[in-house]
């Protein structure tokens, strides 16, 4: 399938994500004060599989009953959700939040590579690899320099980083994988993926915490309730259409403005401070962005 050239519809696309995906922070945060990792992960894929399925059962929509759609299912439920979502949530524990940010904007930077050898129409270009590391390093002045120097080779710590670097290959082979098994009406894929993802999550769940849901504080109930519409069931939706649409190059951008879109929601909702890293980080991020979009426009040899 060849990915389209981007159009205005694909950045509004774009920057959803961006907003759905940013708001999971705070609300994963709330979650795993409390419940166990595999049980966050579990209950935000298993109600947002309900919503999905609802709406697609009202629109006629639902997911075909064939082995060969399931298995595709399967694997994009497995790799780009359930397993992500449980290593992301288990590895924050350990990790500064810094770090973290750090580590998540890694995902582009192994996509590109990636694609770059089993999607023939998202090549590596020398432009679109600097765009890229330009976006990387946006990400790198944007977080807190002292949460930097916590990298660790030893312990939890090192722990943590191993468990959200395997999540960021998984989500970049999700995304190669999806392209190459190709799309069915998001609606419909969106269902599926979600429904499979949600089964492994809670069968982990079950066997890690088999008492983990009981006596939790109200504010858990709404974290994660929140978790399973607006950065799961929303997202999914919005990340197969970009998919389909645009390839995976366009859509692992997302992660360089996720963590600017965090900063400056804080400022504008909660009068954090800001300071001349988001400046430098927006500058830095825009600037590779649209330097890797010039490879769609413009001639740029493949490396």
């Amino acid at each position: 399938m060849t990915a389209k050239p981007v159009a205005a519809q694909d950045w509004f696309i774009l920057a959803g994500l961006v907003v759905a995906w940013g708001s999971s922070f705070a609300l994963t945060k709330i979650a795993v004060s409390h419940l166990d990792p595999a049980w966050v992960a579990g209950l935000r894929l298993a109600i947002a599989a309900v919503i999905l399925l609802a709406v697609a059962a009202a629109r006629g929509d639902l997911p075909k009953a064939t082995s060969q759609h399931w298995r595709k299912f399967t694997w994009l439920g497995f790799i780009g959700h359930a397993l992500p979502f449980f290593l992301i949530s288990w590895g924050t524990h350990f990790v500064p939040s810094g770090v973290s940010g750090l580590l998540m904007g890694a995902i582009p930077l192994i996509l590109i590579v990636m694609a770059h050898y089993t999607l023939p129409d998202e090549p590596l270009t020398l432009r679109k690899a600097l765009g890229f590391l330009l976006g990387f390093l946006g990400i790198a002045v944007l977080l807190n320099p002292a949460d930097l120097k916590n990298f660790s080779l030893s312990g939890g710590a090192l722990m943590g980083e191993i468990a959200i670097i395997v999540a960021c290959l998984c989500y970049a082979i999700h995304s190669v994988s999806a392209r190459r098994m190709g799309f069915e009406a998001p609606l419909t894929q969106a269902s599926g993926v979600m429904t499979a993802g949600a089964a492994f999550a809670i069968g982990l769940a079950l066997a890690r915490a088999p008492q983990g849901l009981a006596d939790q504080p109200a504010s858990v109930w709404w974290a994660v309730l929140g978790l399973g519409i607006l950065p799961t069931a929303i997202a999914t939706l919005l990340m197969y259409r970009a998919l389909e649409r645009v390839g995976a190059s366009f859509v692992s951008t997302s992660n360089y403005l996720v963590p600017l879109y965090a900063v400056i929601f804080g400022w504008a909702v909660l009068g954090e401070a800001l300071s001349w890293r988001l400046v430098a980080a927006l500058a830095l991020i825009l600037t590779g962005i649209a330097v890797s979009r010039l490879t769609f426009a413009s001639k740029s040899p493949a490396l």
